[in-house]
Formats: C-alpha cells, sequence, structure tokens
C-alpha cells in the first residue's frame, strides 16, 4: 500500500507538472543572487516518509543556450525530490522555457524520475528550496 501511495502521489505530481501553467502555481520567491531568482510552490508539496517534492522555478537573470538545440532558455520548472533526513535532492522531471517565469515555449523537457540523489550544498538554490520543503514535512 505504501508503494501504491507513493506512486500515486508521484503520478499526480508529474501530472500536474506536464498540465498545469506555470501561470497558475502559486510561486512564492525564496531568494535571489545576480544569476537567477528561485521560486517554489507549496500547494504542490508531496511524499511519504523522510521523502518529499516539490516543484521550483529558476528564473534566469539573464538567458542561457540549451547545449543540444541551441534555443535560448530563459527559465525552468521542475519536480524535485527531497530527502530531509540526508539532505539531499535528485531531479525527476524539467522542463526549460524560452521566456521568464515559465512562459513562452518550451524549449525542452526532461524526465529522470530515476535519478541518483545528491547532497544539497548550503548557499545553491538546491539549498532555498529544501529549507522550506524539509520545514513543512
Amino acid at each position: 500500500m505504501k508503494k501504491l501511495n507513493s506512486f500515486f502521489t508521484s503520478s499526480i505530481a508529474i501530472t500536474l507538472l506536464s498540465l498545469t501553467s506555470t501561470a497558475y502555481a502559486e510561486w512564492k520567491e525564496l531568494g535571489s543572487n545576480e544569476v537567477m531568482t528561485v521560486y517554489a510552490d507549496a500547494d504542490t508539496i508531496s511524499g511519504s516518509g523522510n521523502k518529499v517534492q516539490i516543484m521550483s522555478m529558476l528564473d534566469l537573470k539573464k538567458p542561457g543556450v540549451n547545449p543540444n538545440n541551441k534555443q535560448v532558455v530563459s527559465s525552468i520548472v521542475g519536480l524535485n525530490e527531497y530527502n530531509c533526513p540526508e539532505i539531499s535532492y535528485r531531479p525527476i522531471e524539467f522542463k526549460e522555457f524560452a521566456g521568464n517565469k515559465g512562459s513562452g515555449n518550451v524549449v525542452s523537457d526532461s524526465k529522470t524520475p530515476d535519478s541518483k540523489f545528491e547532497p544539497v550544498i548550503d548557499g545553491s538554490w538546491t539549498a532555498g528550496v529544501f529549507k522550506v520543503v524539509c520545514k513543512l514535512q
């Protein structure tokens, strides 16, 4: 039952990422630096046990370029899973957008449901999201 519940929760979050327009999300600004502003949507928090998923958005102050298709990327919206006790995270799915705040054409999308957990580095954008999602757990 626990595996089914975890699968169901993950499926809902991935479906939301695929179908929901970022314009309707309840994005909360978590912080910014000279490169980007980081947002998270607390309404998308789901999970069980020590692992929690949340959608976050990186809004780039200066557009980047996707190395594969050479298209301009101005924002990235992703679903990440955080392991609170282990202070780690892993990307599950993300989309790159041509416009700021998840607007414009989708430049690329990637699903990585089997990605490995990586450490959350203090001062990184993942640390900001980690503090929100693991605090609310």
